[in-house]
């Protein structure tokens, strides 16, 4: 299992980077790279202060538009990153879906596809899947297409699209999709903010839960991982989707911690089953 994941990574272009300032300028030049530094720098100093104090009307998925935006410019760039960042949690996460995978079937979406690593991971493993990746951003979309090109996979394509409105699906991948779609307050008033109860926590993800209840054929099946450091929250979660129709599936609970680029994330992984409209 762990080599199949290292030699699709490797295949990919994924590898281990330890200053993403050194990559850029080791990959496109002194010049050009410390270019890229300074807007990414801009970029990621806007985005967390939009998330800190809030961006008015704007919604929360979209706050980040414009470095997801830029990071996914190009196929090379986007690599580039996703080696700096996600490297460890894709390894883990591909983990998690070998040994999930008979759960997977049929038609399968993964919302929130972002650049298609994990999705052409899993239309290039289950070949007998029609796998469809979901995604807001166009650039990520284009690299998405690229990636699956240069795999040469026939069962998987790319939707510029959100969650609303889709048909129906027999399995539906979501990773780290629920905190850019609740409804969040800026950070600064969560901090001031006396620790939610579990009833505000259900009522939180309670409208999301439902989206995704919606994209699942009955009998079908969600397989989520997802960002929480807080057990109350992901408690909230996983009863707003009990709520919406589904049903955790025995034994396949499990949590991990993975380098997330400069910091350390705490995971929650479950496959849900779709048992009630």
């Amino acid at each position: 299992m762990d080599l199949e994941i290292k030699e699709y990574l490797s295949r990919i272009g994924i590898c281990r980077i330890t200053e993403l300032d050194t990559a850029l300028t080791e990959s496109y030049g002194k010049e050009e790279g410390e270019r890229h530094i300074e807007r990414l720098t801009e970029l990621f100093d806007r985005s967390e202060e939009r998330m800190l104090y809030g961006t008015g009307e704007t919604e929360y998925l979209r706050r980040q538009g414009e470095l997801v935006d830029y990071l996914n410019q190009s196929l090379k760039m986007s690599l580039l990153a996703a080696s700096f960042y996600d490297r460890v949690f894709f390894r883990r996460v591909m983990e998690y879906l070998l040994e999930s995978e008979r759960f997977l079937e049929g038609d399968l979406f993964d919302i929130g596809c972002g650049n298609g690593i994990l999705t052409c991971f899993l239309a290039l493993r289950c070949p007998d899947l029609s796998v469809t990746g979901l995604e807001l951003s166009r650039n990520a979309v284009t690299v998405a297409e690229e990636l699956a090109g240069s795999l040469q996979l026939g069962n998987v394509r790319f939707f510029v699209s959100g969650v609303s409105g889709q048909r129906q699906c027999d399995t539906l991948f979501s990773s780290r999709t629920v905190h850019e779609n609740i409804k969040w307050r800026a950070l600064c008033e969560e901090a001031r903010m006396a620790p939610l109860s579990e009833k505000e926590q259900i009522k939180r993800h309670r409208k999301y839960a439902r989206e995704l209840a919606a994209l699942v054929k009955p009998q079908g099946h969600l397989v989520s991982v997802e960002r929480f450091e807080d057990d109350s929250a992901y408690a909230g979660l996983v009863c707003a989707l009990e709520r919406a129709g589904f049903c955790p599936v025995k034994g396949t609970d499990m949590q991990f911690s993975c380098k997330n680029g400069d910091e350390t994330a705490a995971f929650r992984a479950m496959v849900f089953e779709r048992t009630r409209g």
